[in-house]
């Protein structure tokens, strides 16, 4: 009987963590593939943004995308997003969904144009085999 009711409460130990691990990885995104580029965008919400603040930590670039509003930067999103590798290849040509965008590039040099309402911000990667990068892009505020 006590060996019964130890294997109910196994059981029941597996589900409960089950489902709350499938609670928290449902607030991630979809891992979406382009090419040989893996790649997630969002962050729209604090369940999702902290999902992603978190997941990012194990993927080779984070991007952060904000626009200057004053006193205080703003999260954006819609900016088209083209990283190329050192050869000028293109391995990621997207459109965010939020405000970060994590990707998965193999070690190198690449290239990386961020245009969001009309201006391109660049820069020069070097993405490294083991330690992650965290980018935060910040375009100047509109003019009225």
């Amino acid at each position: 009987m006590i060996i019964r009711i130890a294997q109910i409460i196994i059981v029941l130990v597996g589900i409960f963590s089950t489902l709350s691990f499938a609670e928290k990885d449902t607030s991630l995104p979809l891992v979406e593939l382009q090419g040989q580029t893996q790649f997630i965008s969002g962050g729209i919400g604090k369940d999702e943004s902290e999902a992603i603040l978190q997941a990012g930590k194990s993927w080779s670039l984070m991007l952060e995308l904000t626009q200057e509003t004053g006193s205080k930067n703003q999260y954006i999103s819609d900016v088209h997003i083209l990283i190329k590798d050192k050869m000028g290849n293109t391995v990621l040509d997207t459109t965010t969904e939020g405000p970060y965008l994590l990707v998965n590039l193999a070690a190198g040099s690449y290239s990386l144009n961020a245009t969001y309402e009309s201006t391109t911000l660049q820069r020069d990667l070097i993405i490294h085999e083991k330690n992650g990068k965290k980018i935060t892009l910040i375009w100047p505020a509109t003019r009225n």
